[in-house]
């Protein structure tokens, strides 16, 4: 308990002296002392069957959906700034239109272990790493904190601003073709806080 409440305060000191940046009405919220943290993870499922260069992990057409997304588009709500320190990639493939039931876990596809996981935002490059740093273990035995990688320090989106989210092979290299009726998953974890307004 201890050192999850000396991590929110750090997060929290984090999110102040980033909060010039914030959306002008989060800025307001946090300076009158009416918004929290609370822990969160952001989470993406999506299909990257025949995927290459640039994939996009989120796009305009990307739906809040339980169990599959936490994101609508390519913002995040308006006054919901995330703060995370820790990244979880998983890898999957079953049957059609199964974002959301597939068992996730590592690979050994040399397409998505050798491409870099990015996400930009405003021209502010947040997370640039490999993706086979990144990918979760398999088993069922591991602790949730072994299931992560942690950052060197405390990364940040901005609440109600464009974002890309991107899988970036190596040229000239694409997923390879699925099983015969199956299809390729990647799921994306960013693990942390979020700001939260509070009721009044």
């Amino acid at each position: 308990m201890q050192n999850n409440l000396s991590l929110i305060n750090m997060a929290w000191a984090f999110v102040t002296s980033v909060a010039g940046i914030l959306s002008s009405e989060l800025q307001q919220l946090i300076s009158s002392n009416r918004v929290r943290l609370t822990d969160h993870t952001v989470f993406v499922r999506k299909n990257i069957t025949g995927a290459s260069s640039n994939f996009d992990v989120i796009d305009a057409t990307t739906e809040k959906i339980d169990g599959v997304s936490s994101i609508k588009g390519t913002r995040l709500t308006k006054n919901q700034a995330v703060i995370f320190s820790q990244i979880a990639l998983g890898y999957a493939q079953d049957d059609p239109n199964m974002e959301g039931a597939a068992e996730y876990g590592n690979t050994h596809i040399g397409a998505l272990r050798n491409a870099l996981f990015v996400i930009t935002q405003n021209n502010r490059e947040v997370v640039s790493l490999p993706v086979a740093d990144l990918l979760r273990p398999k088993g069922t035995g591991l602790n949730s904190s072994e299931q992560y990688y942690k950052l060197g320090g405390l990364a940040y989106l901005v609440d109600d601003e464009e974002m890309d989210w991107q899988i970036k092979f190596p040229a000239g290299v694409a997923m390879p073709a699925p099983a015969a009726g199956k299809e390729h998953y990647l799921e994306v974890f960013l693990k942390g806080f979020k700001t939260i307004k509070n009721v009044a």
